[in-house]
Parts: C-alpha cells; sequence; structure tokens
C-alpha cells in the first residue's frame, strides 16, 4: 500500500530519521531531469536493483548515477549499493551509456559518459579544493562564465567546451575601498580587520559592522560579533570603530 512507503525525499526534506525498512520511494531521472517516483524494497539496494526497479532495460545499456546534496554526481555501478537510509540519497539520474561527450579541464581532454555534468564533479576531476577554487567555461569572444557546484552544464553541443579552475577571489567594498578574499564567508572579525588592520577586540572599543548588496539570502543587514556572513561580487561593508563611554 502506498501508505507503507517510506519517501525518502520527504523525509529528508521534514528533517526526519527515515525508516530503518523498507519500501522506500526515491527519484530516478533521466538526461533531461525528468524525475519518475520509483519503489525500492532493499534499504541498502545495489545500482542493478534501482535501474530494475525503474524498469530501465536492457540495464548494460544504462549508466546510473547518485545526485548527492552538494551537487557532485557519483556513479553507481550495477553490483555497488547504497544506503537509502542515509541522509541526502533519494535522487539518481539513468543515462544511456552508448556515447561521449568530450570536453577539456585544465589542459585535459575527459570523455564524460552523460550529457550533463556538474560544477562539483569538475572540481572533483580536476582534483582541486572544492571550497577554495571555481571553475570556468571558456567562451569565445566574450566574459567567461562561472559554472556553480550544483549547476548542471549541458555537454551535447557541438564544440568540444573547455573548462579551467582558478583559485576562488571575491571582490567585496568595505569602507569604499576594493578588497578581494579567497572565502565565500566572512565572520565579523575578519570583515573589521580588512577595514581597521590595527583593530583591537577589547572592552573599551565597539566595531558596527553593516551589510548591503549582498547574496540573496542576506541582501543587507547588520554583522555582529560571533556571527559570519555570506559574500558575493561587489558586497558593500561598512565599518565604524568607537569607544565605550
Amino acid at each position: 500500500m502506498n501508505t507503507e512507503i517510506e519517501d525518502v525525499l520527504a523525509a529528508h526534506q521534514a528533517h526526519r530519521a527515515i525508516r530503518p525498512h523498507g519500501p522506500y520511494r526515491v527519484k530516478v531521472g533521466d538526461a533531461e531531469f525528468n524525475y519518475q517516483d520509483v519503489v525500492v524494497i532493499d534499504p541498502v539496494p545495489t545500482g542493478q536493483q534501482i535501474l530494475d526497479a525503474a524498469e530501465l532495460r536492457p540495464t548494460l545499456q544504462y549508466s546510473l548515477y547518485q545526485v548527492l546534496t552538494n551537487g557532485l554526481l557519483e556513479e553507481l555501478r550495477p553490483d555497488e549499493t547504497t544506503d537509502l537510509r542515509a541522509n541526502g540519497v533519494e535522487r539518481f539520474l539513468a543515462f544511456r551509456s552508448d556515447r561521449s561527450f568530450r570536453f577539456q579541464l585544465d589542459g585535459r581532454v575527459f570523455d564524460w559518459g552523460l550529457t550533463f555534468i556538474s560544477g562539483r564533479t569538475l572540481k572533483k576531476l580536476a582534483g582541486v579544493d572544492a571550497q577554495a577554487n571555481d571553475v570556468w567555461l571558456e567562451v569565445r569572444n566574450d566574459a567567461d562564465r562561472l559554472i556553480e557546484d550544483k549547476e548542471f552544464f549541458d555537454l551535447s553541443a557541438p564544440e568540444v567546451e573547455k573548462f579551467y579552475t582558478a583559485q576562488r577571489k571575491i571582490t567585496i567594498i568595505v569602507n569604499g575601498r576594493k578588497k578581494s578574499v579567497e572565502q565565500t564567508e566572512l565572520p565579523f572579525k575578519d570583515v573589521v580587520l580588512l577595514a581597521f588592520p590595527d583593530a583591537v577586540f577589547d572592552e573599551k572599543t565597539v566595531y558596527t559592522v553593516t551589510y548591503a548588496e549582498g547574496p540573496r539570502e542576506n541582501p543587507e543587514g547588520t554583522l555582529v560579533e560571533g556571527r559570519s556572513v555570506k559574500l558575493k561580487n561587489g558586497m558593500v561593508f561598512n565599518v565604524a570603530r568607537s569607544d565605550k563611554s
């Protein structure tokens, strides 16, 4: 009965523990990201079991990938297992493996068996620190394009795409001056030090930090001591220093 099926995605979204026994409902998508509901009995199924449950036959013609919450695509071989009770294991992509797509990454040529590839997967293939680096697409006669971690880039165009990785640099404005940082998030004290390199954090001095033109999750506001703020290029900070009276 449907009421006995544990919906893995719904459990994840509700931040609750997934039932220790099946059946389980997961999502299996195709090259166009059209997902179907698939019911799997085993809590630790193989790739073969998931393909069978999705009625993708002959299964030898398909490659199955697990879509991780960080945007990474991780291949699940026919004899390899995954635990559906683990956090974030609810989506899979299945592709016919009768062709491959070639691209260049940091000067090396790769052949990829899927139509799409994520920014996070490109970073993994390049062997770089995903938190400290960005991946870019070379664009002829135009500005190069940033590929986000969770973005799935379509490789099916006729030309061979050229990607490269580069150490992350974010430019922010602090008290009217441009500052370059490598982090995507800054704590209160680091922002203050960008404004006042000689800052002393004691009981006599008060620092007030406000910001504007930030990312969607924090477009503007006040940053208080002990907290951090997510950054974006062009974000503006105003830092004031005063003595306690």
